[in-house]
């Protein structure tokens, strides 16, 4: 009898040793948690930037690169907005590494590569900006489409430059 509560006894001293590893264990998981997520903020991205960004259509094969000013709440994508007052939502959870980058692919299917590369005030220093084209139409109006060809001509009445 006294040999069963000898045994009983250390499986009892066992149990409990390895179920106190267990919570010293599972607090310090806590505590690294904790540290991450105490984050120096200078290190998180929020505000309006200046991005490069890379698209593709599977849809179609067509890839296509912009410079547009990107939308970022606490690391988090909002919006990527276009010259013409357009702007791009459909997207869910989106979030920037250290480095300012992202890819994802849109609610469409569209795949997308951003790079934060400055800030949005300076965004379009050296992108050329669309103007109304100078091209005469055949009816004799001037063109109303846009280019940022340095000529001042769209694709359409370059020949008349």
């Amino acid at each position: 009898m006294n040999k069963i509560l000898l045994v009983l006894f250390g499986i009892l001293i066992i149990t409990s040793c390895k179920e106190r590893k267990s919570n010293t264990q599972h607090n310090s998981v806590n505590e690294s948690v904790y540290k991450d997520s105490d984050e120096d903020e200078s290190d998180i991205w929020d505000g309006s930037y200046c991005a490069e960004i890379e698209y593709y259509n599977p849809n179609t094969g067509n890839y296509s690169n912009y410079t547009l000013i990107v939308d970022v709440n606490e690391n988090k994508l909002e919006q990527i907005n276009f010259p013409n007052g357009g702007y791009l939502d459909d997207f869910y959870l989106v979030e920037f590494d250290d480095d300012g980058y992202t890819e994802f692919t849109s609610d469409k299917g569209y795949d997308y590569e951003v790079q934060i590369v400055g800030d949005s005030a300076n965004c379009f220093e050296n992108v050329p900006m669309a103007s109304q084209c100078n091209g005469i139409t055949d009816d004799g109006d001037q063109c109303e489409n846009l280019t940022d060809n340095s000529s001042g001509y769209c694709w359409q009445h370059e020949d008349q430059e």
